[in-house]
Order: C-alpha cells, then structure tokens, then sequence
C-alpha cells in the first residue's frame, strides 16, 4: 500500500470509528483495533493540553419576567420562555433550552454534561483528532450554518474539562455529511439502516387530525449511547419558533422534531447511487431540518427552505404542518429534488429508498428490508389496502403500526426476542421512536431498553412544556 493509500486509508478509518456510537457505524474488528491504538496515542498527546473546568447542574437564566419579549408569539395571547433546566421523564431525558444559539449550546453542555462525557476518552479523542488534526472541524465550520457554529461553540466551552473542543463539536454537527462522503466509500464499514415515517390526516384519521410518526432504527445490534441517552430537547430560540429536537447529548441536529406552529419533521437514510449526485458544497440535511424548525411557520415556507440550498448528501425527509394538511417526502440528491406530497387520500409513508418519479433509480436498487417495510405500510394506510386502518387512526392505532412486527409476505410475527428482523416497521432494529398531533402540540416518545417499541410511549404537552396560553394536556400519560 502505498503513502498516499494509507493516509487516505487513516483519515477515513479515524473518522469512521469517531463517528461509531452517534450514527451505528459498525467497523470490522482488525480496523476498530488499529484505529483504537492510534486514537489512543493522540488522546495521550492531547490530555495534557485539555483545560480543566467544573461545570455546575445550574444553568445561570435571566428571570423570564426580565426577558426581552421573543421574536415569535403565538396566535392568541403572549409568551416568554421557560428557563432552562432539566427534568427526566422515566428513561427520557428531558432538557430546556432558550436564548442565543451559543447559550443553548452551553446549557446543553451543562444539563447533559455526564452523558457526553460517557462517550469516553476514546471517542472524544478520535473526535479531536479528527477535527483539528484531519482539519474536518475547520472544513464543517466552511459549511454550516452560523447558528450551528455558535451552539458548537456554547457546548464546548461547557464540556472542555472532559476533552469536547470546537472542532469536534463541529465535526458531530456534519456528521451526517461525514458519514455519506467516507462510509460510502469504505463498503465494509457500511451500517445498516432501517428507519419508517408514515403521516395519516383527513380522512385517513379518526378526528381528521394530522398524525406524523417514525422510527429511528439500526439493524443487527443496539448503539448503547442511542439506546442510553433518548433525549428531548425543548428548544425556545431568542430570534425563532419554539419547537422539539429529538436525538443524543452532544449533538446540535435533531432526527426529528416539531415547532409550536405546528409543523413537524423527520429523516430517514438514503443513499446516491453515485457521489457524483450529492453537492461536496451542500448543506447538512440534519442541520438544514434545524433550521426549518427554527424557521418555518408552514409547510410551504419548510418547502422553500428545502429547495434554497444543494445538499451534501442523499436522505429522505418528511415534512407535515397541522394547520394546512399538507405533508410532502422530499427525496434528497445533492441538487435535485424528487417530492411526494400528500394527496386527498390523506396518507404518506417512507421507508429507506425512493419513490417519487424525479429520483426513483437514482438510489442503490433498494434492500429488501426497505421494500418490505414499504409494502406492510402501503398494506395499512392505503385507502384499499389489504390489512388497511384507514379512517382509524388516532395516536394509539398510529403506535399500532410502529409496534408491528408482521411480514407483509408471509404474514408471520417476529418474536421479541429478535432484535433485527429485517423485515417490519416494529422489528427491524428500533433504537428510538417518536409520534407527534401537530394539531394539539402533543408528542410521545418510546425509548431506553430494547425492544424499544414495546415501552411505553411517553406522552408530553408541548404547549404546556413552554407555558403556551390554551395548551392542550395529555390526556393520559402514556400509550
């Protein structure tokens, strides 16, 4: 092998085993080996560099009654926001977050201070390594949005002591680049994935309401941290809408989340057929949902924030909004767009490959898994479809579907002893599982042990999470 070989051969190999525990990247032993040893050599080098800083429980706040009045207030009433402070929720963790993109950063440094620092000296190492020394922090900090690098740079000032810098932070922050521009070029080191969302409104509902659900998957074995760490974070930006990140500590991205407007959102893996068909310029699809959050008071304004940037790698993305009834898949190559919006049938799904006919075939042919998972869902929202609930669904019959765990072919149930069936929504490797009312600004989580789906579905009320005015409770606390 020559030199030029192995240094490409140590960059994506470092970045690789950095980016294990956050995306379910599974490396081979003799490689996990060798980048172990040279992880461990540069966090040796780096330790003593690292400046020590006790970071306290209590997040310093302004008392909400001497806050400036936010940027954004809802429809009737006025609001200020919560300050910032942290309440678990059975094995959810649960943190507030308010203020600049850099106070937020910092307080959730603080909150989740422990659970970032469980990473472990190995990973938060490769991370620095990875970011200074490969320069990937400095090349995120080029691609990212302000916001994300201000908030980087709050929640490494609060966890310096155990080893995060700016720079790793920002390599977490594009991870989801990272891992499509170096995985996909290491074939053996490819993770699987399996996730599903699926949005039944109108007719399709019970009370016509808009249900927006998904599944966080990855096959074959649970990450620890993903499964260890189910974490809500309760944003309230000074200069945006209020809105739910669900995802890890440590991260400044969510996997899916929805705003106080309404409007929800959620991601599922996809990938290009080639890597002449994502933009090496493009933005973080992770950072780009966000900023949507952030930003989008409808679907149709979430839709023109889809179509402003090029993206940097391939996803499908489900966008719903409550007060409209619309929802769109937006099927995601780095400068086209394939969308698949909802129609009067009332009912939207994904599963890991595209449909919609500008980027159908422009995606590797599609596993069986995914092709599966899209079939029982077609068999259970499709107006005619064999097993269908249409006109049924509420939050329980949506939970119905992320707990399935039924073969679409053979009609079998997979037993719950088997993590990864490959096969079904309920089965196929659940690390985490979200529903949202967009109407109500209700939202359940299931979480902690596997087999996630089985847990219960924690309900929470945003509105009354944020002190909205007419917040509408849960009505019982979990499904």
């Amino acid at each position: 092998m020559n030199d030029f070989f192995k240094r490409r051969f140590t960059v994506l190999a470092l970045l690789a085993c950095s980016l294990t525990l956050l995306l379910g990247i599974q490396i081979s032993p003799g490689i996990s080996q060798t980048v172990s040893q040279a992880v461990s050599q540069k966090a040796a080098q780096t330790a003593a560099q690292t400046v020590a800083q006790t970071v306290t429980q209590t997040v310093a706040q302004t008392a909400p009654s001497d806050m400036p009045t936010p940027a954004w207030q809802p429809a009737q009433g006025s609001w200020q926001p919560v300050v910032s402070h942290r309440k678990d929720k059975g094995a959810i963790k649960v943190v507030w977050l308010q203020g600049t993109p850099y106070e937020m950063g910092y307080q959730h440094g603080t909150l989740l201070h422990d659970e970032i620092a469980s990473l472990g000296e190995e990973v938060m190492g490769a991370l620095r390594f990875s970011g200074r020394g490969l320069g990937l922090g400095r090349l995120a900090m080029r691609r990212s949005f302000p916001d994300v690098i201000e908030e980087c740079r709050g929640l490494s000032d609060a966890t310096q002591d155990i080893g995060m810098t700016l720079e790793a932070c920002m390599v977490l922050a594009y991870a989801d680049v990272y891992q499509e521009q170096f995985a996909y070029l290491l074939p053996e080191i490819l993770f699987h994935e399996g996730c599903a969302g699926f949005v039944a409104m109108g007719d399709a509902s019970i009370d016509g309401h808009l249900y927006h659900a998904r599944t966080l998957d990855n096959g074959k074995k649970p990450i620890d941290y993903w499964v260890k760490n189910p974490t809500v974070f309760i944003r309230q930006p000074s200069d945006g809408i209020p809105h739910v990140f669900t995802g890890i500590p440590g991260a400044v991205w969510p996997n899916s989340g929805f705003n106080a407007e309404g409007v929800s959102i959620s991601l599922d893996t996809a990938h290009p057929r080639t890597l002449d068909d994502i933009s090496l310029k493009g933005a973080s699809n992770v950072q780009l949902m966000a900023k949507i959050m952030k930003q989008a008071h409808s679907y149709e304004e979430a839709k023109a924030l889809m179509n402003t940037w090029e993206h940097a790698r391939a996803n499908l993305i489900l966008i719903a909004d409550g007060k409209s009834k619309q929802a769109g898949v937006f099927e995601i190559l780095g400068r086209e767009l394939g969308i698949r919006e909802v129609t009067n049938n009332g009912t939207l799904y994904m599963t890991n490959h595209f449909v919609a006919p500008e980027t159908a075939g422009k995606d590797p042919d599609p596993a069986s898994s995914s092709l599966s998972r899209y079939k029982r869902l077609q068999q259970v929202f499709d107006r005619e479809g064999a097993y269908t609930n249409y006109g049924q669904f509420n939050a329980e019959a949506m939970v119905k579907v992320l707990r399935d765990r039924t073969d679409p072919t053979t009609l079998q149930v997979s037993p719950l002893s088997v993590y990864d069936d490959d096969v079904s929504v309920g089965g196929n490797g659940s690390m985490r599982q979200e529903l949202f009312d967009n109407d109500r600004l209700l939202f359940w989580v299931a979480g902690g042990s596997v087999p996630v789906p089985e847990n219960p579905f924690v309900c929470f009320s945003f509105g009354e999470m944020i002190g909205l005015p007419n917040a509408v409770p849960c009505a019982k606390s979990s499904i």
